[in-house]
């Protein structure tokens, strides 16, 4: 038997391999850069020429932001309001969704032009409504008030992509279910989920990164130190403590892994909920 011939690299797959190399460089390089300034001490955070490794890596600035600035307070609050905004968006996202793809009512047609006319929107133009609105319900600076704005800026956008996912689902299906005996809300929880896992973890995982990351409406509406989310607190940090580099960077590093861990966990179903969303059923 003769061996098998090793296919030659094109000039192509190098081309491609070496750009992809270049990419990932300069994507991961700024991560990289601010797990090692947390971890250096401050001679050599401005230390010429710069030094690519700690000479004695430390975890001193960990212990201060998270014990000495109540960094800990934040994390919590940030793990709360993104918890929370992920449970109710996919349960009202899921509703919604199922509703207007599945039921027959009067003005559903402009429903769903409302819908995508609001997703179509930036969201710093709900800014201002909603900070009247929240501020004439009392709930201005607390973390229920800006569970409810993250909500008024995910909904559209989980209810468009379930939406087209919930009518690429043959309706067959549903209505054998529902000559078994089922009721609506039966089919909806033992057909339709459990046929829509991958949208529903798309939207799940995008809503998480939202109410985790997002800073302007936190920075709008949260005026109490101990209500803080992460985003604010790293701000506030910054404003407080701009020379403790090392400090910034050991919240910053906090801050972003949770994220990125669910992310890198999640990414099949964040990818598929996304297409899912713009397919047009």
């Amino acid at each position: 038997m003769t061996a098998r011939r090793r296919p030659q690299p094109t000039l192509h797959g190098v081309l491609t391999g070496a750009a992809l190399g270049v990419l990932t460089v300069l994507v991961a390089f700024p991560f990289y850069w601010m797990v090692l300034s947390s971890t250096k001490s401050f001679s050599e955070l401005f230390s010429i020429p710069p030094t690519f490794w700690p000479g004695a890596p430390s975890w001193r600035a960990y212990v201060e932001v998270l014990v000495t600035h109540r960094f800990y307070l934040h994390l919590w609050n940030s793990l709360r309001v993104a918890a929370v905004t992920v449970a109710l968006n996919v349960a009202l996202a899921t509703l919604a969704a199922y509703a207007l793809a599945r039921l027959r009512f009067r003005g559903k047609g402009a429903a769903s032009h409302a819908l995508l006319l609001i997703y179509m929107l930036p969201p710093i133009l709900l800014l201002v409504p909603l900070f009247v609105l929240l501020s004439f319900l009392g709930l201005r600076d607390t973390l229920a008030g800006l569970v409810i704005a993250y909500l008024a800026q995910t909904l559209p956008v989980s209810i468009y992509m379930l939406g087209n996912y919930f009518r690429a689902i043959p309706p067959e299906i549903e209505e054998s279910a529902m000559v078994d005996g089922c009721t609506r809300l039966q089919v909806i929880r033992r057909v339709t989920l459990p046929l829509s896992l991958p949208a529903l973890s798309g939207v799940a995982v995008y809503t998480f990164m939202i109410a985790w990351n997002e800073f302007l409406f936190a920075y709008i509406l949260l005026d109490t130190p101990r209500k803080f989310t992460l985003s604010k607190g790293l701000y506030h940090l910054f404003g407080s403590y701009h020379t403790a580099w090392d400090v910034v960077m050991a919240a910053s590093v906090v801050m972003t892994v949770p994220v990125l861990l669910v992310f890198l966990l999640f990414q099949r179903q964040l990818v598929s909920g996304l297409t899912a969303g713009g397919v047009k059923g």
